[in-house]
């Protein structure tokens, strides 16, 4: 037995365990090991990474605070810190098929599970060893993301029928379906399948047929991929897209689950569980997905506030359309001890003027409780620092619907960049809200154009009523109070004074919808025209 297989090798141990550390190093020596260095958090082997290459990283799964194992190696993979010659080994203790199955899914060299001896070891990394070895072409050109390369270089290993004939397989099929090859994918796969039912050549094939929108052969398929395999989690994802491609939303929504279930550590399987969780109104779920896809990101490469953002806005998106008070409450104390939380992780609000943030989210809450006023006032306050900070320009327009100022919602929705529209859970709450949205303005503006209708009538009694109704469902809507407003002010004009007292008050209640608020052109000259009317109306009937 060769005990040199790490000679002249450059290794990382990566582990939080000091104990497990001069353990393992002793193993590793024991195979030829003589330049070995260790890290004990995802954090610090980056930074070594980032200062040279290693030849082997044993890294564990969990790995305390920070990073863990799986994060550590999409990181390494994003910023091309892993050469391709290098073996990237998860280690540990616990074989849970979650963790087992998110981990195999992020396609590691290879995954151990702590006990393990060191033949065991020894042969894993040999047979790994040769494999990089025998593809260093391909292997580089995987690195350096070039598909056609790849696609030539696997078709020139499989006419040699070596020993990785399946896996150039696998890879070249792979690479022309992301190239949209389809019909030579479907060539090869289908000669793959009639020779032997491989798990993964059923699989692609399954993703193939969906792909060419056959979703009933694919669904077949992701059925025998399944049955083969009952932990095959990106089997149930082509599932769960399929279902819902035919509109079998409750067949989408098990399958989903269960892919979760078995994998939850990706985030695309989150996003699709959010979608199909929203066709179904199932809140609670949504809510959950959000809250993973926050903790997937939370110190990886793709850590980014948006994901926190959102889980915020979900829970409050969801405490806006709890039927059930009690569950409303449960929601509205989850907003507050997730933004309790974020203010002990500064890291995560570097971005973002996070005062501002929660200003906004209390004033959504406010609205919520009925404070109306309060919510239109904390906007009014914060209106002008909003230009500055894109990332939360939702959360303002998200507040102006909530109130009912759709005006001033459409205008600020504009200022929105594109690039944090691409994100398919903003995308998705800003879609729901103004499904929302377009049903109440309609019944909004069918009223108010009738106040306006009666107005030019002359009757101002029946206007009065229609804007108050109009205001009913959009209660700082800033064009309908002031509509009111001039309607009762016509109205004032024709009562007795006696009878005028409480137009007097309802009038005035009505100008603190606009008062000290932030206003277009065009709304705030009127304002000050019917301002001057009111006061000098309110002259005349105190004499």
């Amino acid at each position: 037995m060769n005990n040199k297989t790490l000679e002249n090798q450059r290794v990382l141990i990566v582990d939080d365990q000091r104990a497990f550390q001069l353990m393992f190093k002793g193993i590793l020596y024991s195979m030829g090991a003589t330049n070995v260095a260790f890290a004990p958090t995802g954090e610090q082997a980056l930074a070594k990474c980032a200062n040279g290459s290693y030849d082997i990283l044993f890294v564990d799964y969990h790995l305390g605070v920070g990073k863990n194992g799986k994060q550590l190696l999409e990181d390494l993979r994003e910023k091309k810190l892993l050469a391709p010659h290098s073996i990237f080994m998860l280690v540990t203790g616990e074989n849970t098929v979650p963790m087992v199955m998110s981990a195999v899914e992020l396609e590691p060299d290879d995954y151990v599970v702590k006990p393990f001896s060191q033949s065991v070891l020894r042969s894993r990394i040999q047979r790994i060893q040769r494999k990089k070895t025998q593809l260093a072409t391909l292997y580089q050109a995987l690195f350096d993301e070039q598909p056609e390369l790849v696609i030539d270089l696997c078709q020139h290993e499989i006419l040699k029928e070596g020993r990785y004939q399946q896996f150039c397989k696998r890879v070249l099929v792979e690479n022309l379906l992301a190239t949209e090859r389809y019909d030579e994918a479907a060539l090869i796969l289908e000669n793959t399948l009639s020779q032997r039912r491989n798990g993964w050549a059923v699989l692609l094939m399954a993703k193939l047929s969906f792909l060419k929108q056959n979703y009933a052969e694919s669904l077949v398929l992701c059925k025998e991929a399944i049955e083969d395999n009952r932990y095959f989690a990106e089997a149930y994802d082509i599932q769960a897209k399929s279902f819902l491609a035919i509109g079998e939303i409750d067949e989408a929504f098990s399958s989903i689950q269960a892919a979760a279930e078995i994998a939850p550590f990706n985030m695309p399987r989150q996003y699709l569980l959010i979608e199909i969780a929203r066709e179904l109104d199932n809140i609670p779920q949504q809510v959950q997905a959000s809250k993973q896809l926050y903790e997937i990101t939370r110190r990886s490469i793709k850590q980014d506030v948006v994901h926190l953002l959102n889980y915020i806005r979900t829970i409050i998106d969801a405490a806006v359309r709890a039927d059930d008070p009690q569950q409303r409450n449960r929601y509205l104390q989850e907003v507050s001890l997730a933004l309790q939380r974020v203010k002990r992780d500064e890291g995560m609000m570097r971005d973002i003027d996070f005062g501002l943030f929660e200003l906004l989210c209390q004033a959504r809450l406010e609205s919520l409780s009925g404070a109306q006023y309060q919510a239109k006032k904390v906007y009014a306050s914060v209106a002008e620092q909003l230009v500055e900070q894109h990332q939360i320009l939702p959360d303002a327009v998200f507040l102006l619907n909530q109130i009912g100022e759709f005006e001033q919602a459409s205008s600020l929705t504009k200022l929105v960049p594109e690039e944090l529209m691409s994100n398919p859970l903003l995308k998705t709450l800003f879609s729901d809200q103004q499904h929302h949205v377009d049903h109440k303005q309609m019944q909004f503006g069918e009223l108010n154009k009738a106040g306006i209708q009666s107005y030019k009538q002359g009757n101002f009694t029946q206007a009065v009523q229609q804007f108050e109704s109009a205001l009913d469902l959009a209660p700082m809507n800033t064009g309908a109070a002031l509509n009111l407003i001039q309607a009762s002010i016509q109205l004032l004009n024709r009562q007795q004074k006696r009878k005028s007292t409480e137009l007097f008050e309802r009038c005035k209640k009505t100008f603190r919808v606009v008062d000290n608020m932030p206003l277009p052109d065009h709304h705030r000259s009127r304002y000050t025209d019917l301002l001057q009317q009111f006061e000098k109306l309110r002259e005349e009937f105190r004499r």
